[in-house]
């Protein structure tokens, strides 16, 4: 197996390209689903000392479950082993959105903002984490989780 390097440096900005598009394009759809749960569990409030930064991790995690089927199917078209691609999306996603949400409880709950209104921190901070999260699941995802030897061959590509 080729290590991951070798396949950036090899891997066609074109094709790196329309594949960003696609996974935005699923991720406007998956991050919409996210802020609905996420609102959901501001609202149900599971963990009153850690609300945003608990609700932001609830409604991640649950998530990642739809975005690995939906980034599997369309955004890479993958004929990866479902199990194996799972686990290792999970894992990426586990330790991009750890690291997103103590960036959220720390800008949104802890820092003290001065005039700021906390309503517009706490919903700035939601998409720079979002953002951020993004970015970074791409290129792990497409690397790792569903390498380029595993792509179904299509004729469009």
């Amino acid at each position: 197996m080729k290590q991951i390097g070798e396949l950036m440096s090899s891997y066609s900005l074109e094709r790196l390209f329309r594949e960003s598009i696609r996974f935005t394009i699923v991720g406007a759809f998956n991050t919409s689903i996210c802020f609905i749960l996420y609102k959901l569990f501001v609202y149900l409030d599971p963990w009153p000392a850690y609300t945003l930064g608990f609700a932001f991790f609830l409604s991640e995690g649950l998530s990642c479950i739809v975005a690995h089927y939906l980034h599997r199917r369309i955004t890479f078209r993958s004929s990866s082993p479902y199990g194996r691609s799972l686990t290792l999306t999970l894992i990426i996603y586990a330790t991009s959105i750890a690291i997103a949400s103590s960036f959220h409880h720390m800008i949104a709950e802890v820092w003290d903002g001065g005039n700021f209104d906390p309503f517009i921190v706490e919903h700035v901070s939601w998409f720079f984490n979002t953002a951020l999260v993004g970015v970074i699941a791409f290129l792990a995802l497409r690397f790792v989780a569903f390498p380029p030897s595993d792509d179904v061959q299509d004729e469009s590509e």
